[in-house]
């Protein structure tokens, strides 16, 4: 049996915290996000819902679960916690925030003004102690403890992108945090925790305790060690040492390699992040329509769902360009013959089916099975079509910014050609 991905695992859990941590009584189905219906009568598979979350945790949630999958959990209305919400006494919510002062006095406002029928609150990563005291005296002093039906840590602090690939959440700035100036030992020691509590939230989701290696001195030992401490303290990962094939967590500081993140390569998938607006998998560039008139685009780009991009994403950019062609234009060909057999069928072909029995029911058969199988060639199409438009935005992009010679001017510098002239190597840059 294949071992579940980091993706599903975080998907699983993110089930399971919309059924309101019930899963007693989950459906079969419930490993997969795209059907519900079977969920018993009378659980909370079936029963409607709102979600409330900060920024941070939509970050989450909006790369595992459009609008219509959160629909197909019983979620009606999704809200940002900073923003005014109206009553709606007769359902509960899902509360999926931080841990942060700023939340919990939001939600204890919502509890003392008794916005839903009861309140599930989930945090994406451990409450700590003194903060949950704070929370219990403002719940207390407003006399709704009765509005609070759970509360749980679930330890989703990243961002699952595909199947094996995550990002901590809202850590995009971590190198120039790590290394800037004027940073205080107290902001840099609990930027490492917050580090640390990211990576816990992996090795809790794929319940695995792995072995941490990482140089000596520096940031990379110091959130090693953090690691360490939290999973021999986290009741789900402490008990799990014992197991064979542990995974290999290596935690290294990008100085050790600091020409990559430099360099901009010139597969599918890097021209995408570097020239368009990519973020959280969504893609968003401006085209010209018709009119002449600028209209944005915005694309999902789902390597596990999509044939092409999985297929293409580290290929050449030329490459990818050329395979979509071919694939564009074998898939209309299909289309179009199923469509001629759909109108009327070849000639020969009745006739022969006229003279023979068989025939009749063979080509009824063919028939039938052609045009089932259209709808999911228009899906392929139209999704071959999507990076038709991506591509086009691309090659835009590149030829407004002349990217081959910045290409070309990247790998100069790497290979050392300006070593030994650092003033040529300057004004090359400066006159790009």
């Amino acid at each position: 049996m294949e071992k579940p991905s980091l993706k599903s695992a975080q998907l699983q859990a993110i089930h399971n915290m919309l059924s309101l941590n019930d899963d007693g009584n989950a459906p079969a189905s419930s490993t997969s996000h795209m059907n519900f219906s079977s969920a018993p009568a009378g659980t909370s598979y079936n029963q409607w819902k709102i979600l409330i979350y900060d920024k941070p945790c939509r970050s989450i949630i909006s790369p595992l679960l459009s609008v219509s999958q959160l629909r197909a959990r019983g979620v009606t209305l999704h809200l940002l916690i900073s923003t005014e919400r109206e009553s709606i006494p007769d359902v509960p919510a899902v509360y999926f925030v931080e841990p942060t002062r700023a939340n919990l006095s939001i939600i204890a406002e919502d509890c003392a003004k008794r916005l839903y029928s009861k309140v599930h609150i989930n945090f994406v990563t451990k409450l700590d102690r003194s903060l949950m005291e704070e929370f219990g005296k403002l719940i207390v002093q407003a006399n709704c403890l009765d509005m609070i039906a759970s509360l749980h840590d679930q330890y989703l602090d990243f961002i699952c992108l595909e199947r094996n690939l995550f990002s901590l959440s809202n850590k995009s700035d971590s190198y120039a945090m790590m290394n800037g100036r004027g940073v205080t030992g107290n902001v840099m020691e609990n930027y490492l925790d917050e580090i640390a509590f990211g990576l816990l939230s992996v090795v809790g989701c794929t319940g695995s305790v792995p072995v941490i290696r990482c140089p000596r001195g520096g940031a990379p030992e110091m959130v090693a060690r953090k690691v360490n401490k939290l999973i021999a303290e986290h009741p789900s990962t402490s008990t799990n040492k014992a197991q064979h094939n542990r995974p290999l967590l290596v935690i290294l500081d990008r100085n050790m390699d600091l020409i990559t993140p430099i360099q901009h390569s010139s597969t599918y998938q890097a021209l995408i992040d570097d020239l368009l607006s990519h973020n959280a998998n969504r893609v968003e560039f401006t085209v010209n329509a018709d009119n002449g008139r600028p209209s944005q685009k915005k694309f999902d780009l789902d390597a596990d769902e999509d044939p092409f991009y999985s297929k293409y994403k580290f290929n050449p950019f030329p490459e990818a360009i050329e395979s979509n062609g071919e694939e564009l234009e074998e898939v209309t060909s299909r289309e179009n013959a199923i469509r001629s057999k759909a109108v009327g069928g070849d000639d020969n072909d009745n006739n022969n089916a006229t003279s023979y029995e068989g025939d009749v029911s063979n080509a009824a058969s063919d028939l039938a099975s052609a045009v089932d199988s259209l709808p999911k060639l228009l899906e392929q199409k139209k999704q071959l079509e999507m990076h038709t438009s991506i591509l086009q935005a691309v090659m835009n992009e590149v030829a407004a910014r002349d990217v081959p010679q910045f290409f070309e001017l990247e790998s100069d510098l790497a290979s050392g050609k300006y070593k030994s002239d650092a003033a040529k190597a300057k004004n090359e840059v400066l006159t790009l």
